[in-house]
């Protein structure tokens, strides 16, 4: 097979850390070239990554360092020299680290993105990605029926009950009420939640959001809302680490107390655990974008509207439109995720979507499998091994004696 790496906006820690064991690995059996630009905005390659060039030289690199390289990181579909040169080139299977979602549907062959394979609340390896056909498709799977059904709901239970206790035994179990106690919300007013989106000069998947920016989009949603409740928001935690949050911590403070953010420390029963994931637990409703906080809100339950272009599989109950979720809010019929459907969703994306390219035993034929089928059961026990190795069984009375 001939097999196409298109990489614009690939970071070089995503480069060097989980593309390149994925390159190595095709590239033992398969014709591989990959495009990639030079470092700008915080993705591309350097000189810092030119000894994974070196060790490869059965590679075919295609260094995309004409002086329109930046546009390669937003829309390059105009680029007829490019989409030329794919086409010419053929490849049976093009992988993209492409936030530009036009101009892999020129390319010939399978097209797949790879994208980050972490499913919140589980614990997945920040090594682990997925292949997808767009770029923010959340909860789709095939249908399983019989035994194959059967058999995957059961190993849901279990990886279910397992991650509840897990996430009981570290997060703590506050109550409702001490959650918003300590968060000094108004026990009387409903509460949404918003998850602010990943801020950062090299996160050009942000074109795609459903506004230009938090502070817009805190501004445009406390708007909407009016007094009907409270808005409860969290940063992005990378946007709380590495990036600028002034703005949208300004636009907050104007809204004279409708709008609480919520910092990362100092709620009861919490342990020093994820905010994000316990108000997203405790809140009344969520609001999310393109984000991988929709499915903490499919796991605890909470009703959801979706606010993106993108689709959501219809087992998630998200909404399309605030107005809708505050209706049903106040006639008491908000609805969350399916309860059935969300814990095979968590199973099927374990068993069957998510890889880890770091992984030893990884090898081409896993890439290409998962880039040609959704399922296959023959995937599964590898798939739990490497599950069981970053999250042994939990069992709370041996935490809580390693705890003292």
């Amino acid at each position: 097979m001939r097999i196409l790496f298109y990489l614009p906006v690939v970071t070089p820690w995503w480069f060097s850390n989980i593309v390149i064991h994925a390159i190595r690995a095709v590239a033992r059996d398969h014709d591989v070239h990959v495009m990639v630009p030079p470092l700008w905005s915080g993705t591309g390659i350097s000189m810092g990554e030119a000894d994974h060039l070196r060790s490869l030289p059965n590679v075919h690199w295609h260094i995309l360092d004409g002086p329109n390289h930046p546009r390669l990181r937003i829309n390059a579909s105009n680029e007829g020299d490019l989409i030329e040169f794919v086409q010419t080139l053929a490849p049976d299977l093009t992988l993209c680290r492409s936030a530009d979602m036009k101009t892999p549907t020129l390319f010939p062959g399978t097209v797949r993105f790879i994208m980050e394979g972490g499913a919140p609340p589980f614990d997945l390896s920040n090594l682990s990605v997925t292949l997808k056909k767009g770029l923010f498709d959340h909860g789709f799977m095939p249908e399983f029926g019989g035994p194959i059904a059967d058999q995957l709901d059961a190993i849901a239970n279990n990886l279910w009950s397992d991650m509840i206790a897990r996430q009981n035994g570290r997060l703590g179990q506050s109550s409702r009420t001490e959650f918003l106690a300590s968060a000094r919300l108004d026990m009387c007013m409903p509460i949404i939640g918003l998850p602010l989106e990943y801020e950062q000069a090299e996160n050009f998947f942000g074109q795609h959001n459903a506004f230009p920016d938090n502070t817009a989009m805190v501004r445009a949603i406390t708007e909407e809302i009016g007094d009907e409740a409270t808005l409860l928001v969290t940063h992005h935690p990378l946007t709380e680490q590495y990036g600028e949050t002034s703005a949208v911590n300004g636009a907050i403070l104007e809204q004279n107390g409708r709008v609480k953010l919520l910092k990362r420390t100092g709620f009861a029963g919490m342990n020093g655990g994820d905010v994000t994931f316990s108000m997203i637990q405790h809140c009344d409703a969520v609001i999310v974008g393109n984000s991988k906080c929709w499915s903490i809100a499919a796991a605890m339950g909470t009703p959801m509207v979706r606010l993106s272009d993108a689709p959501t599989a219809s087992w998630a109950n998200a909404y399309r439109t605030l107005p809708l979720l505050l209706s049903d809010l106040s006639h008491g019929k908000a609805i969350g995720a399916d309860s059935t459907m969300t814990k095979r969703w968590f199973a099927h994306h374990i068993l069957n979507s998510s890889i880890e390219p770091a992984d030893s035993g990884f090898c081409a034929q896993d890439l290409i499998d998962r880039a040609s089928k959704p399922a296959d059961i023959a995937w599964w026990d590898a798939a739990l091994v490497r599950y069981r190795a970053l999250n042994p069984e939990f069992h709370p009375k041996r935490e809580l004696l390693h705890a003292h």
